[in-house]
C-alpha cells in the first residue's frame, strides 16, 4: 500500500492531532479569511478611485473645451 506524502500532510493539516495547532490552523485561516475580504474591499476601492479620476479628466477636458471655445468665440468677436 502507497501513502501519498502529500495526502497525508493535507489531511494532517485538515485535523491535526495537537489542540494548540489545532487552534492556530484555524486562526490562521480566519486570518486569511480577513485579508481576502480586506484585499476585495481594496480592489473595489481603487477602481472607484480609478473610475473617479477618469470622470475628473473628462470633466476638466470639458471645462478647457468650453474656456477654448469661449476664448475662440471672444477674439473672433473682437476681429469683426
Amino acid at each position: 500500500m502507497n501513502i501519498n506524502p502529500n495526502e497525508e500532510f493535507e489531511q494532517y493539516l485538515k485535523d491535526p492531532v495537537d489542540p494548540e495547532l489545532k487552534a492556530l490552523f484555524e486562526e490562521a485561516e480566519a486570518c486569511l479569511q480577513r485579508y481576502d475580504a480586506k484585499s476585495k474591499e481594496v480592489k473595489q476601492l481603487s477602481q472607484q478611485m480609478q473610475d473617479l479620476a477618469f470622470s475628473l479628466d473628462l470633466e476638466c477636458a470639458e471645462w478647457i473645451y468650453e474656456i477654448y471655445a469661449s476664448n475662440r468665440n471672444d477674439l473672433e468677436d473682437n476681429s469683426n
